[in-house]
């Protein structure tokens, strides 16, 4: 298990290759649910890319950290994460608020996407 202490939370997250040598692709959960959910679809992608799964804020073995959240909140908690990992931009793919919190990042911080 790999945890880090981002934004006054600390966030549960899992690594899975390379992001120096693989393009990284990043799944975000839905709501009420972990990053455990992408379990199907990251064994048919490991090798090909580099993944970054998370738990956001409140969910899993994540932190609930302040609330209530905000998309922004949200979006600067998956910045941080890309941060954390030292990443280059990344494929951002999320389900439900997952994908808006993708949308949110780009608006945010186009330059990690």
């Amino acid at each position: 298990m790999q945890f880090a202490r981002l934004n006054d939370v600390n966030l549960h997250y899992q690594v899975i290759g390379s992001p120096v040598s693989r393009p990284l692709l990043v799944f975000v959960n839905s709501l009420g649910t972990d990053f455990r959910i992408w379990r199907d679809v990251i064994v048919r992608l490991v090798g090909e890319y580099a993944i970054l799964t998370y738990d956001m804020r409140g969910h899993g073995l994540s932190d609930v950290g302040r609330t209530p959240y905000s998309m922004e909140m949200l979006a600067d908690d998956l910045a941080a994460l890309l941060g954390h990992i030292e990443a280059r931009p990344a494929i951002i793919c999320g389900v439900s608020v997952g994908g808006m919190v993708a949308q949110q990042l780009y608006a945010r911080r186009p330059d990690l996407v």
